[in-house]
This record gives C-alpha cells, sequence and structure tokens, in this order.
C-alpha cells in the first residue's frame, strides 16, 4: 500500500460516512462510519470495519452474523468527504433479516410499507448472552464450555474433563492423529462412509482437540479467534492432494510440540501455531463444500445434549467482542 495519504477528509469527529453498495445488484445496502483505522483495517484485509459512534469501537461487518462484506472498490465523492464502497455481500447485511437496511418505502402518508422480503430470523442470528448462531459466538461458546469442564470436578462424568484434569499430555498427541486423518480424507487413505460426511468429522475432531490443548495452556478465545481462522481470504483453492500434503506437515509440526508447560512466549507461538493450523482445517473443508460453521455447530449440539453441561449453558457466556 502507497505510504501517501489517501485523499479523503474526515470530520471534526474523525469519521467520514461510507454507503456500501452491491456489487452484483447494485443495491444500496447500509451507510456507516469509519475513522482512520477501520479506513486502513478495511483496506489491509479486503473487509469493511467500520467505527461505531454508540459503542465507540472498531467492527468488522459479519463478525456477529457471519455475514461479511468483501471490498471490490472503493470510491471517493467529488468533496473528498465521504465513501461508497462495492462489496461482495456474503449472507443477509441488515440486522432485522433483510438484505439491505432500506427495505422499507415512504408512503404520502408518512407510513413505511416494507417492501422487501425477510431473509433470516434475527433471533436465530443475534441471541443474548452468546447463543447467538454467527461463527464467533459459536467457537467462543465450544471454548466455554471445555474451560467449564476444566474447572469443574465433573472426572467421573466427563471423558474430556478427566483429559483436561490430566497430569499428561495426552491432548497434542491426538491433534496430530486427528490432522492425519483429515489429511487421509483427502487424499483417499481414509474412509469412513462419504468424502464430505468424513471430512466434517476428522474437522471437528482437529478442532476439538485444538480446544482442549488450549484450555490446558490457558490460552483463550481472544488469542486463536477460530473465527478470523476460518473466515481467512485463501485465494485460489489448493489441490486436495497440497492440502493433504500441508496437513501431515502440520501434524509433525503438531508431534514435535509435546513437552512442558508453555512460557508465555511459547503460549502466543501456540496460539499462532492453532490459529494456522484452523485456517488450514478451513481450506481442507472448502473441497466438499463443508462450512467449517455448520461443523461446529453440529458439535455444540451435542455437548447441549450432556446433562452435565445444562448448567454452563443455563448461565449463557458473555461473548467477548474483539
Amino acid at each position: 500500500m502507497s505510504d501517501t495519504a489517501p485523499p479523503i477528509e474526515f470530520g471534526q469527529d474523525g469519521l467520514i460516512p461510507v454507503v456500501i453498495v452491491d456489487a452484483v445488484s447494485g443495491d444500496v445496502l447500509m451507510v456507516g462510519f469509519q475513522n482512520r483505522e477501520a479506513f486502513d483495517r478495511t483496506r489491509e484485509t479486503g473487509q469493511v470495519h467500520f467505527w461505531s459512534r454508540s459503542r465507540s469501537k472498531l467492527w468488522r461487518k459479519g463478525e456477529t452474523s457471519g455475514h461479511t462484506q468483501t471490498v471490490r472498490e472503493i470510491r471517493v465523492n467529488c468533496e473528498n468527504n465521504s465513501l461508497l464502497i462495492e462489496v461482495e455481500q456474503r449472507g443477509a447485511v441488515c440486522h432485522e433479516g433483510y438484505a439491505t437496511c432500506y427495505y422499507r418505502r415512504l408512503e404520502p402518508d408518512n407510513s413505511l410499507t416494507i417492501i422487501r422480503d425477510r431473509v433470516f430470523d434475527p433471533a436465530d442470528v443475534y441471541q443474548p448472552n452468546g447463543a447467538g448462531t454467527g461463527l464467533a459466538d459459536l467457537t467462543q461458546t465450544q471454548l466455554a464450555a471445555y474451560q467449564f469442564l476444566a474447572e469443574q470436578p465433573l472426572i467421573s462424568e466427563s471423558r474430556t474433563s478427566r483429559l483436561l484434569h490430566g497430569d499428561e499430555d495426552s491432548v497434542t498427541p491426538r491433534i496430530a492423529d486427528e490432522l492425519n486423518e483429515l489429511a487421509g480424507v483427502l487424499d483417499g487413505t481414509h474412509v469412513h462412509s462419504e468424502p464430505a460426511s468424513d471430512a466434517s468429522l476428522e474437522a471437528g475432531q482437529v478442532i476439538y482437540w485444538l480446544l482442549l490443548r488450549a484450555v490446558r495452556d490457558g490460552i483463550g478465545w481472544n488469542a486463536i479467534r477460530a473465527d478470523r481462522a476460518f473466515d481467512m481470504p485463501t485465494g485460489d483453492s489448493l489441490a486436495p492432494m497440497t492440502l493433504a500434503r500441508l496437513l501431515r506437515r502440520d501434524a509433525a509440526g503438531w508431534k514435535n510440540a509435546l513437552g512442558s508447560a508453555p512460557t508465555s512466549e511459547r503460549e502466543e507461538q501456540t496460539a499462532a501455531r492453532m490459529h494456522a493450523t484452523l485456517a488450514l482445517v478451513g481450506q481442507a473443508l472448502a473441497p466438499f463444500g463443508v462450512n467449517p460453521k455448520e461443523v461446529i455447530a453440529r458439535d455444540l449440539a451435542e455437548l447441549r445434549t450432556k446433562p452435565y453441561l445444562a448448567p454452563f449453558f443455563a448461565a449463557g457466556v458473555a461473548p467477548q467482542r474483539p
């Protein structure tokens, strides 16, 4: 990116209005505001970021719902004081469940008429207490469930709790094992049923053991951000055989990671390794048309059937927003 300052003028409040337009339909989707940080993050990542005036914080469109906006083009108005961004919209844009925030027509009598169909139920996406179905909420809830099992004396009821209370590291070798099995799905050497189902199963196992390692090492959700790992732009999809080789190489790295409790520096390295492995798992699912969100939602649904986790789910999880 150029070192030259962009030819735009932020207002006295440090903000510039941004109109978001669907690059395919031409529909105006929404209007938001950016400060310089949000503008820079948008250009750096290719994902639209805004500055929330009500919460006084930076946020990425889709961080809760998964309904992201990928930048196609940024335009500047004639006075350099507003932006129009053409985007590829993933999912619906409006928090009310519509494809555009402008889903109502103003009538002559000043009443409002809904002129667009609702495409999702907001209650399914923006639930309170961390119960939402956005990828960020799902990954955080999954990790928090395992943290709960590590903190509670449930070793007689839960295998996961026993693993997390044990002194020996029996978790890290399983990360490597499951990565090798996911690689086997890709190169045809590991078959249970049909490829998509097998990929989903083995990916879920990799995620499970990675999150257990995170709990054992005291690594929090904000450090690994599984949702961002799965949502990383990957460019052209890699061939299955190439992905299989990368997974096996990653498995070998995890085998070498078996050792004593980490130092703070090693914790940071481990968190980065986890993030990279999760991104690789997301890429490995792509050839089978499997969404990582579906894998995590399935495994969370299974956790909800466990009686010993009923207090955890009843209490809910307060989402940590980046």
